[in-house]
């Protein structure tokens, strides 16, 4: 029996899909390429109902280029594990290290910005959704730069900005979940305030929590401009809520859009994986966090 096609329902005034008629533990190659091309258009696909085994989770994500490995030295480096639970079976109790650390990235954010060579995609796989809350928030930062007048453009283009992972967790009380070993590989790195995608041209806003100032400029007026810009552009009609079943894959693209958690509950189980497909070298260098 032949498969279904492919389809693909916009969310949000072509900024985000559904996508059913796959199984993306057993794709084809044009199926692979299908989905790319989603992906560079809608930034955001969700697929429901996959219920993916953790090496399918990871098999799909090499589809889109080699992993990213995690941040923590002691834990799976192939997986960053967003859990309440514990491996012991307890749940995480408020205003423990676990959930300091869950709550930072409830602030809008864009993954791994803060290494010399960002993440392209990030594959986040639900397998316990929390009964209340516990969405994720995605915002489309290419509609927020169509959105800016010329002069406003022309006054971010160009410009720099630092992005520091220890001072954002800092700032959520959760940097002792690193080590200093850990912390020694992630020094602060520049990246442009705005991106243009080497796919689609698309010109976006790259920007974020991990964004400490703009370079050459005041660090705490620059923080606040920060702040206020990603504030602004991480509204509506620029945004959606996913809200998690149990089985539910969602990939984006971190090159042009932000995303957060949202809170719920203490007390309930929400068991999320993300995989991370690692950010392309320039020609004759290389990605120190890419997984051999």
């Amino acid at each position: 029996m032949a498969c279904p096609p492919i389809e693909a329902n916009p969310i949000n005034a072509g900024f985000g899909a559904v996508v059913t008629g796959v199984d993306l533990a057993d794709l084809a190659a044009q199926t692979s390429d299908a989905l790319l091309e989603l992906a560079h258009r809608y930034a955001v696909l969700v697929f429901p109902g996959q219920f993916l085994s953790d090496d399918e989770h990871l098999a799909f994500a090499r589809r889109f280029g080699p992993l990213e490995r995690a941040l923590n030295s002691r834990s799976d480096t192939r997986f960053s594990r967003l859990s309440s639970v514990r491996s012991n079976g307890d749940l995480v109790t408020a205003n423990s290290m676990v959930a300091r650390m869950l709550e930072s990235n409830m602030v809008w954010h864009t993954d791994s910005s803060f290494k010399p060579i960002p993440s392209t995609f990030s594959l986040l796989s639900c397998k316990e959704a929390a009964t209340s809350g516990g969405e994720t928030e995605f915002a489309d930062l290419r509609a927020a730069w169509d959105a800016l007048d010329p002069d406003q453009q022309a006054h971010l283009d160009g410009r720099r900005a630092v992005h520091s992972y220890r001072w954002s967790q800092e700032q959520a009380d959760s940097a002792d979940w690193l080590s200093e070993e850990d912390w020694a590989a992630l020094p602060p790195v520049e990246q442009p305030l705005v991106r243009t995608h080497p796919a689609t041209g698309r010109r976006n806003l790259y920007l974020g929590r991990h964004a400490v100032q703009v370079v050459g400029e005041d660090p705490e007026a620059s923080r606040r401009f920060l702040a206020e810009l990603c504030d602004w552009a991480c509204q509506p009609p620029r945004i959606f809520a996913h809200r998690w079943s149990a089985g539910d894959l969602v990939m984006w693209d971190n090159r042009c859009v932000a995303h957060r958690g949202r809170p719920f509950p203490y007390g309930q189980r929400r068991i999320m994986v993300r995989a991370t497909v690692a950010g392309a070298p320039p020609p004759g260098g290389d990605n120190p966090w890419v997984l051999d």
